[in-house]
């Protein structure tokens, strides 16, 4: 039940269409339910009524926000080791589905 928790909706003005590879943004889940479940070929995250699946390098983004900590985009970058495209389109992904939001003033 804890991944079906619906989010508390946060919008992510202006960036609903689209996450900018701007390490100074900050994201946060909109759920503090969220379930995060690392197998050896995926990762899935549980969160606002959804499942996201993503390769396993995601792990280490996907964790501190599981964790419930609001991260800028470019310490999730240097902790997992991905390029900063690569966490805002992993972001974005999280912002459509409204499990996510993004900001400068987190």
């Amino acid at each position: 039940m804890d991944g079906q928790a619906v989010g508390r909706m946060a919008p992510s003005l202006p960036y609903i269409d689209t996450v900018p590879a701007d390490g100074g943004l900050r994201v946060r889940l909109t759920t503090a339910r969220a379930v995060l479940n690392v197998g050896e070929d995926t990762v899935t995250l549980s969160a606002a009524g959804a499942v996201y699946e993503f390769a396993p390098e995601a792990a280490a983004v996907l964790r501190p926000l599981a964790d419930g900590r609001t991260m800028d985009l470019a310490t999730l970058a240097d902790t997992a080791g991905l390029a900063l495209e690569d966490v805002a389109a992993l972001v974005q992904e999280l912002v459509a589905g409204q499990a996510a939001t993004v900001g400068s003033l987190l």
